[in-house]
């Protein structure tokens, strides 16, 4: 039989571990607002809830006690969750929500910062783009109409004359091939 003052220090673990239980069940119940999980993402949290708070108070019972279950144990994690929810958990569940918060508030000025830092290191690069943007589009510009006048110049000076000697060298060699030739020759 164990003694008195071994029955209490397991009491005692039993109790530390339902408001362990609590708390760790008011942390999952913020996180899951916070992220808004759906139907799947809280059937998968509240299984790793209930992992993690079994192996949390299964090490603590095995601190306490030794793991040995009795009546009193069942009683003292009992006490403790009530405990928790009754005198504690309100508290608790302000201090996460601020504590998301501020993770929240820390990451939007994080991201903030970087693009500011990228917009200040990628600014002389888009300068130098938009400043040779305009003069490289004129000249572009410029380019292909010069490009279509000369090749109006070019046709009405040479073109017709190439052409015609094509058509005539096509004719002729459209008679040197024997699969080409007309019925009638």
């Amino acid at each position: 039989m164990e003694s008195l003052g071994n029955q209490i220090y397991a009491f005692a673990a039993a109790f530390v571990s339902g408001m362990a239980a609590g708390f760790c069940y008011d942390y999952y119940r913020v996180a899951r607002g916070v992220f808004r999980l759906r139907k799947m993402g809280t059937c998968l949290g509240d299984i790793i809830f209930w992992l993690v708070a079994t192996a949390l108070v299964f090490y603590l019972l095995l601190l306490g006690n030794w793991g040995v279950v009795r009546p009193y144990v069942f009683i003292g994690l009992g006490l403790g969750a009530i405990t928790y929810f009754q005198f504690f958990s309100g508290g608790m569940i302000r201090l996460f929500r601020l504590k998301f918060y501020l993770i929240h508030q820390i990451w939007v000025f994080t991201v903030k910062v970087v693009l500011l830092l990228w917009r200040v290191v990628t600014f002389p690069f888009r300068l130098v783009i938009i400043i040779l943007s305009y003069p490289l589009g004129f000249l572009g510009g410029l380019i292909k109409k010069t490009q279509r006048k000369l090749k109006v110049l070019f046709y009405n000076l040479a073109g017709r004359r190439v052409e015609k000697a094509v058509n005539r060298m096509k004719s002729k060699l459209s008679r040197l091939v024997f699969w080409k030739r007309k019925k009638g020759e």
